[in-house]
């Protein structure tokens, strides 16, 4: 079986997806800071790993949570309530998900939108995700980008992997388009609270994450 590219364009498809899915799903988004940013330059792609039979449940109550139709962690971030709920968001996220980390420690200063860091993130971590965390077969979603180079640039790695033959060659990999499914704030939460961790920002937002989470440094 060769690796997918699917689109999905209304939050009701997922469900199906779901539905269809074999063993564990996993949720992944990044956070990083490009070298044209600053010299200290990383990317981090974190996925929450979730078993099919609770993903459901799962979804109902961080809607439940948050309570509103959309959620930005790093808005969120900026106050002081907002950063309370992260933290309440983390610890119950740390029950129910398997939070799995890749960090490009250094990118190459020429890599200057950070474009070489990110395929090499998500490379590892489909990798690690099928080897590890879901089914060679599994299902994997991420939020699509904006249309145009940086989604083309995606396309490009993820078929490179299907052509490669290699162990996430057969992951069905699934481009989200909104920002308003609750399934990816989970890892966009995680990843964030990784990136203060990471930064010594302090906050404790991922200590309760860490106490589960595998992180891989590369």
């Amino acid at each position: 079986m060769e690796l997918q590219i699917r689109s999905l364009f209304q939050t009701p498809k997922i469900f199906d997806r779901i539905a269809r899915a074999k063993g564990p799903l996993a949720f992944i988004d990044e956070s990083f800071r490009a070298p044209s940013q600053d010299h200290d330059s990383f990317y981090i792609v974190a996925a929450a790993v979730i078993d099919k039979a609770i993903v459901l449940e799962v979804r109902k109550e961080l809607r439940r949570r948050v309570r509103h139709g959309t959620w930005h962690t790093t808005e969120a971030g900026r106050s002081q309530v907002g950063q309370q709920k992260i933290r309440e968001l983390s610890a119950y996220l740390a029950t129910v998900v398997k939070p799995v980390v890749v960090v490009v420690d250094q990118l190459q200063k020429s890599d200057r939108s950070a474009e070489a860091g990110r395929a090499k993130a998500l490379r590892a971590l489909l990798v690690e995700l099928a080897t590890e965390h879901v089914y060679l077969t599994g299902t994997v979603v991420y939020e699509k980008r904006i249309p145009g180079y940086m989604q083309a640039h995606d396309d490009l790695i993820i078929g490179q992997i299907r052509r490669e033959k290699g162990a996430a060659s057969s992951l069905n990999v699934i481009g989200l388009s909104t920002k308003s499914e609750p399934l990816l704030w989970i890892p966009d939460i995680i990843a964030w609270a990784f990136r203060q961790q990471y930064l010594k920002d302090g906050g404790g937002y991922f200590s309760e994450l860490a106490k589960i989470a595998k992180v891989i440094h590369i």
